[in-house]
């Protein structure tokens, strides 16, 4: 027989005729490879073995059912309940701090709004002018700058062209020269 005739998991499980069985036994123990493969599947039985058992569901549950859904007082948890909180707090807080004046002390002096706000358009209008006298100062100061950096400019372009127009001379001085000279010889 050869070693494919041999049905090693059923083997391993039991489910061998007890005839084969000897016979497969007989063969395991001559051939190194059917007892190398029925050692792994011993070893497998065994690990197996060690798991335990679970009872299969009966129901699988889905995301959409009730199950799953949040109880009353998981809404107080979450962060957006907390924030509301907090400022629902703090409207409640600001409009108790922040009564009208009247009714915090009836006997408080009254304040002139219209000093107040005589001092205020004084503080604004200097501050205006203060800005625009520092603005008008910087743009002076640019603008001589600038004038005095195109003058500069301007100096060294007339040099430049006072040169160029001083070699344009002399060449020009040389031709004529060659010109009226070759003409009479």
């Amino acid at each position: 027989m050869s070693c494919s005739s041999y049905d090693w998991k059923a083997y391993a499980l039991g489910e061998i005729d007890p005839g084969d069985r000897h016979q497969a036994e007989a063969h395991a123990a001559t051939c190194p490879s059917c007892r190398e493969e029925l050692a792994t599947l011993r070893l497998t039985l065994d690990a197996m073995s060690t798991l335990r058992e679970e009872e299969i569901p009966r129901r699988i549950a889905f995301v959409s059912d009730k199950v799953f859904e949040p109880r009353w007082w998981n809404g107080f948890m979450r962060p957006s309940f907390a924030a509301a909180a907090v400022i629902a707090a703090a409207i409640l807080v600001h409009g108790w701090m922040m009564r009208p004046v009247s009714s915090i002390d009836a006997a408080a002096p009254s304040i002139d709004t219209a000093a107040i706000q005589s001092r205020i358009d004084a503080a604004v209008t200097k501050a205006v002018a203060e800005i625009q006298q520092r603005q008008a100062q910087e743009t002076a100061k640019v603008l001589a700058v600038a004038e005095q950096h195109f003058a500069e400019q301007r100096q060294a372009d007339l040099a430049t062209a006072g040169y160029n127009l001083d070699l344009l001379r002399k060449e020009l001085n040389t031709m004529y020269a060659l010109n009226t000279g070759a003409g009479i010889r």
